[in-house]
């Protein structure tokens, strides 16, 4: 789910930069200037943005892709206890041999 989400906060975060430097076309004759003075604080907040669409994009992912875990979860340690599925005698040789 990392990965997953690190890759969405990635093409969001180029795609903003993109979308700004498109924005910012007027700025070019004064590249120099400003990347020479005001580098640290642009790569700064670039680092807080990239953060913060990071923890977005993990809560979205958490909140619509794992609806219902907990549940799901608890219906298949019943399963697994009840001994009715094939899976729980798999799961049970395995917790004998440990």
């Amino acid at each position: 789910m990392l990965a997953n989400a690190f890759f969405v906060a990635t093409l969001i975060f180029l795609a903003l930069g993109f979308w700004l430097m498109h924005e910012l076309r007027f700025l070019v004759p004064w590249r120099a200037l400003i990347l020479h003075n005001y580098l640290g604080g642009i790569l700064r907040y670039a680092a807080l943005l990239f953060a913060n669409i990071l923890g977005l994009v993990i809560w979205i992912e958490r909140k619509f892709f794992l609806r219902d875990t907990g549940r799901k979860l608890k219906h298949l340690d019943q399963e697994i206890h009840s001994g009715h599925s094939e899976l729980s005698k798999e799961i049970a040789a395995q917790f004998k041999e440990e």
